[in-house]
């Protein structure tokens, strides 16, 4: 009951306070009594900066601030005090660089008239009055090539891109401000981090200023027309993948007679964690094809080099190795010669369109035969056969040049025994129409 009564005794003297500072505000602002109060420290907001940069110009000391005093009745003060007055001040009208005295302005709250108050300016840096120092130095915009640097780890198995294949959006950046400060900057750097990585960073990072010398620039007053930069950087399987070139049996000589020695047996490759599976997936990197029925008679006989194979890759795929050709040299293991068959009475055609006889030209066609000298001994003219097919030959009379097949009637296949280049024969024969 007492702790009531106390606490009716206290809110009773709070109120009566109140009501007595209500009262003298009222008697006070009723009787003409004016008062002052010092505002500190004021921002000074400038307008027609647009106006500057059209100049190529900019205001560098923007945070320009500035005191006043003001004299006016208490409740006109007590308005003030709950909304500060603001400093403005125009600069449209400055055509050069360096240091000018700009006059500003006090702009009063919507509720408060000029009539009810006394302003008494506080100048700084020498200056009096409404007055304040605005250095203005020349505006430049500039755009600067973005750099990236990897300061990241890997997974096992995998490798990290060059520096330049990081991809930037946008892929370059402007820089605007303070002319001087805007030609330190020579690029900019985004660093992409990473631990025990297995796939291509993408993603927005952060970014660095950076001058001539390649160190940070710290505490420039510039702008950038972007916060942060998307940036892509490659991470890539990789695998060693064997080489091969396949061998075609022919002209008297199998896979088993040779060996083919290639100058690399392998390449290491880089790309998308699926396109280097897929190529592992093949097992070998085939190179090309040796015909072994098309060698000419020295190598044939007694092995040699053969032309570079090129490395095919797919455009998805790096070649890490740098080996852009690989050299074979093939090595005989047995002994073959080479003959050459004049065949002159077995040469005949099949498939003549209906309606067209063809009549052989070619008398005399030399044929090249390969083989150990045993079986070269057994064959005759009589066991070789010139068949040219006339399916595909031009419907019209006239004379033709037309591929030709060569068989051997003999015992043994085209890897005991065969024709050299057996793809090259052609014979000629003229086609007429029926009666």
């Amino acid at each position: 009951m007492g702790k009531k009564i106390l606490d009716s005794k206290l809110l009773y003297m709070v109120l009566s306070i109140l009501l007595a500072f209500a009262a003298w505000l009222f008697v006070t602002s009723k009787d003409g009594t004016k008062d002052s109060a010092n505002f500190t420290n004021l921002p000074v907001e400038f307008v027609g900066e647009d106006i500057l940069e059209e100049q190529g110009l900019m205001i560098a000391n923007r945070d320009v601030r500035a005191n006043i005093t003001v004299r006016a009745e208490p409740m006109v003060l007590a308005i003030l005090k709950s909304d500060q007055p603001r400093l403005v001040a125009t600069v449209s009208s400055i055509k050069s660089e360096g240091t000018h005295g700009v006059n500003y302005k006090v702009q009063l709250p919507a509720d408060v008239r000029e009539s009810d108050v006394e302003i008494i300016y506080s100048g700084r840096g020498g200056l009096g009055g409404s007055v304040v120092n605005v250095d203005v130095a020349r505006f430049l915009s500039r755009v600067v090539e973005i750099r990236g640097e990897w300061r990241g780890t890997v997974a096992e198995g995998y490798l990290a891109g060059d520096t330049e294949d990081f991809r930037f959006s946008p892929g370059e950046l402007t820089v605007s401000g303070r002319a001087d400060q805007v030609n330190q900057v020579a690029y900019a750097k985004v660093i992409v981090t990473g631990e025990n990585q297995a796939e291509s960073v993408g993603d927005d990072f952060p970014f660095q200023l950076i001058g001539a010398s390649g160190d940070p620039l710290e505490g420039l007053d510039v702008s950038c027309d972007v916060d942060t930069i998307y940036t892509v950087f490659p991470i890539r399987a990789t695998a060693e993948i064997p080489l091969k070139v396949n061998v075609i049996p022919g002209g008297g000589l199998s896979e088993n007679d040779v060996r083919l020695k290639l100058s690399d047996k392998t390449i290491t490759v880089a790309g998308s964690r699926e396109a280097v599976d897929a190529l592992v997936g093949e097992g070998d990197l085939i190179l090309g094809t040796v015909d072994l029925a098309e060698l000419e008679d020295n190598v044939a006989q007694n092995g040699g080099e053969l032309p570079p194979f090129p490395i095919p890759l797919a455009d998805e795929l790096e070649n890490l190795s740098g080996i852009t050709e690989v050299t074979a040299t093939l090595s005989v293991h047995k002994q073959v010669e080479t003959r050459t068959f004049q065949v002159t009475s077995r040469i005949s055609t099949i498939n003549a369109p209906e309606g067209w006889t063809p009549t052989i030209i070619t008398q005399v066609l030399p044929v090249r035969v390969r083989g150990p000298v045993n079986m070269l001994d057994e064959l005759s003219e009589e066991n070789i056969r010139v068949v040219a097919d006339l399916k595909d030959i031009n419907q019209a009379s006239g004379r033709y040049t037309v591929s030709a097949t060569i068989y051997l009637d003999s015992a043994g296949t085209v890897s005991d025994i065969g024709v050299v280049a057996p793809k090259t024969y052609t014979i000629a024969v003229s086609l007429a129409q029926d009666d």
